[in-house]
């Protein structure tokens, strides 16, 4: 099987992220299909220590941060993610490098057998992409014979494919409305499936949350009888402009001692990555003094500061005496775009704000573009090549009736032309709505070559 073949075969099966198959109803949105696809692999995920993180925003960069401070610390780790930028194979790292098309394509040659087998001994069953994608990585991990797998929840928690695993450690970033068709249309619906992911007697930490988002994790740890952890009640921080401190008081079953980092670098822009730095670092001191792994303090300061984790605030094109700040973010709904908006905010000075938006067909444009409304000088809207991308046109006329200035571009090339053409250098250009027009973005650059067309 080759890379391309295995990518054929991976498409074929029902793919709710790309918008291909039927999404069966909640109530049949099982694990048996995940766990039985991995009981035919000889359940890899049970050969190595594994952390669950589910939550809205911020759980791509905790994951990040965390595998970095525990690559820092001379573990071996796996690393779990989704979506990707530009190729599936980002998906599935080992010790920050993404499998190789090689490994990829021997990897879903050993799960399509199992797949069709399963499928022809049980024909209500349909396994997805994403279901044999998690299968795909956690047997890779147990073959690379990683210490330690970071696992990012693809949607919800309870009934997602990677909760299947029995997590070591869970961690619960911050909750906002997303997915609500699925997942429920109230902060503490959302947020007991997000909690969906606590083990029973295992620990769990959370990020912050409105109080209806944590009442509903509180319930959640209390009946699994977990030891649960709060930002800003068992740890706090600091932040300023680089750099913040983190620190926490002892804690049964969490840490047993009074602990501060100070002076801590996150190269992530945002205070809002403050917050997912200082849930990453309490994960790091609860893996040390619960599962006696080495990890020093020059571990947690240096991994942080080497994080690396791509279209999240990144700048794309620098400012100088002749060139536009241009800056590229996943922002793809109402919190994420806020978020965004503050941190603009809070990290650049510019006169004039020029927006290339792509957003997705069952996304809240109104919420995304809610922050930049009375901020925006200019809006070009690109149809991205996502299977479930709204039409340029469409965005546009509903910016437009939100008081907006926008009109659609033919492309992403075309819209970056007429953005530099009306900018600046004292202006910037921000690039946002979903991770398929960063990807764009960031390949129009030069930085990605190599590219799945999905």
């Amino acid at each position: 099987m080759t890379y391309l073949e295995s990518l054929a075969f991976l498409f074929s099966l029902p793919d709710w992220e790309r918008g291909t198959g039927t999404r069966p109803a909640r109530k049949s949105l099982l694990l048996e299909r995940p766990a039985a696809l991995l009981n035919a692999l000889g359940n890899p995920q049970t050969r190595y220590r594994s952390v669950l993180i589910a939550g809205t925003k911020g759980k791509g960069s905790t994951a990040a941060m965390l595998e970095s401070i525990l690559c820092a610390s001379g573990s071996k780790t796996g690393l779990y993610t989704s979506p990707h930028l530009h190729t599936y194979r980002e998906r599935i790292r080992v010790n920050g490098e993404m499998m190789s098309e090689n490994d990829f394509a021997r990897g879903v040659g050993e799960i399509q057998p199992l797949v069709e087998k399963l499928r022809a001994e049980n024909s209500e069953w349909e396994i997805s992409t994403f279901e044999a994608m998690t299968a795909l990585a956690l047997n890779f991990f147990a073959q690379a014979e990683i210490d330690v797998a970071i696992l990012e929840v693809g949607l919800g928690g309870r009934l997602d494919a990677t909760n299947v695993v029995n997590a070591d450690l869970s961690l619960i970033t911050p909750i906002s409305f997303d997915h609500t068709a699925v997942l429920g249309n109230t902060l503490h619906k959302i947020a007991l499936e997000k909690a969906g992911i606590i083990k029973e007697g295992k620990i769990v930490l959370s990020a912050p949350q409105e109080p209806e988002a944590m009442q509903a994790i509180e319930n959640v740890a209390r009946e699994k009888n977990a030891v649960l952890g709060i930002g800003e009640r068992d740890w706090i921080w600091l932040g300023g402009h680089d750099d913040f401190l983190v620190a926490a008081t002892p804690r049964a079953n969490l840490w047993d001692d009074y602990w501060v980092y100070r002076d801590l670098h996150v190269p992530l822009l945002g205070t809002h990555q403050f917050v997912n730095a200082a849930l990453a670092v309490a994960a790091a001191r609860v893996i040390k003094e619960n599962w006696r792994f080495e990890i020093g303090d020059s571990d947690i300061t240096h991994g942080l500061a080497k994080t690396d984790w791509a279209g999240r605030m990144e700048i794309l094109q620098a400012r100088d005496e002749s060139h536009t700040l241009i800056i590229a973010d996943g922002a793809h709904n109402g919190d994420s775009a806020q978020k965004l908006f503050d941190a603009l905010k809070f990290h650049f000075e510019y006169e004039k704000l020029f927006l290339i938006l792509g957003v997705l067909r069952d996304k809240n444009l109104e919420e995304i573009a809610k922050p930049f409304v009375r901020t925006t000088e200019f809006v070009w809207t690109v149809t991205t090549r996502h299977p479930r991308a709204r039409d340029a046109q469409d965005i546009a006329l509903q910016l437009n009736a939100l008081g907006m200035n926008a009109r659609a571009a033919e492309n992403f090339d075309d819209a970056l032309q007429h953005a530099r053409e009306r900018a600046t250098p004292r202006d910037l250009i921000v690039v946002a709505g979903s991770f398929s027009i960063v990807a764009q973005a960031r390949e129009f650059f030069g930085l990605q070559v190599a590219t799945d067309q999905i």
